[in-house]
């Protein structure tokens, strides 16, 4: 087995695209609060829509921090997916087929936000029109699905929360529904988790931001994993338990220098 490195995690970051965000949430403050916490691995998941994920990695450039394309969706049970790619090509395809399941509504800036479409050099591109908020026409199992079949990640979102999460909303984890993880908002409720659901035992959780402002990067838990290199697959692996390769969840170390 090679030698594993470990690697802080933060799979659940929004931009400026999501019409819920912060305008500080821009490529180089994203990653400028990488770098200060020590996050060697980050996926950006905007509302429906990856087009700030490009601009994001043109300003990491070769790393660190290893950007994850990624998309969050709103299902038609208002229930949130976090859907992580290997590649810009899958996460755009992906996009593709979200935006065609969005309702027709344009964005109204002055209720929701702007919904800011940037490059590496946080200059504007264009603004989103439609809106990009609320649910997609399509079901958990419909977009769990469209994942599985571009070899994507599927994690709930925030399950332990009361709203917009798999648990609060159907109540329990669908048999034979594929997902890759859980994404739990606070571990230090893990046990309560449990209790209410323990055939989530044994189930792989990581914990993430979800951050639509800067200062929500800097979590009181944070995921690590083991990998051999900083990759999608090797994170497929350690969400899997194979070869060698781990997930787990810590407390967030006070010094925030190491990387």
């Amino acid at each position: 087995m090679p030698l594993l490195n470990r690697y802080r995690a933060d799979l659940h970051i929004h931009t400026v695209l999501s019409p819920c965000a912060d305008l500080d949430m821009g490529p180089v403050n994203i990653i400028r609060a990488a770098h200060r916490l020590g996050t060697g691995i980050i996926a950006i998941a905007d509302h429906h829509a990856a087009a700030n994920v490009p601009a994001v990695m043109e300003y990491a450039g070769a790393g660190p921090p290893l950007i994850i394309p990624g998309i969050e969706v709103q299902t038609r049970e208002d229930v949130h997916l976090l859907c992580l790619f290997s590649g810009l090509r899958a996460a755009d395809d992906f996009a593709a087929l979200i935006r065609e399941k969005l309702p027709p509504v344009r964005n109204r800036p002055e209720l929701f936000g702007e919904q800011v479409v940037v490059n590496g050099a946080e200059e504007i591109l264009y603004f989103e029109e439609i809106l990009l908020a609320g649910s997609v026409d399509m079901t958990v199992e419909g977009v769990a699905r469209e994942v599985i079949a571009r070899d994507g990640l599927l994690i709930p979102s925030h399950v332990d929360r009361p709203a917009y999460s798999l648990l609060a909303n159907l109540g329990f984890l669908p048999p034979g529904l594929a997902v890759d993880a859980l994404e739990i908002a606070r571990p230090e409720l893990m046990g309560k988790l449990w209790a209410e659901h323990p055939g989530l035992k044994g189930m792989p959780f990581i914990t993430s931001s979800d951050a639509h402002f800067l200062s929500q990067m800097d979590t009181e838990y944070v995921t690590v994993f083991d990998l051999a290199e900083p990759s999608f697959w090797e994170i497929k692996l350690a969400l899997g338990g194979k070869a060698g390769r781990r997930v787990a969840i810590e407390a967030r170390e006070p010094d925030h220098a190491e990387p």
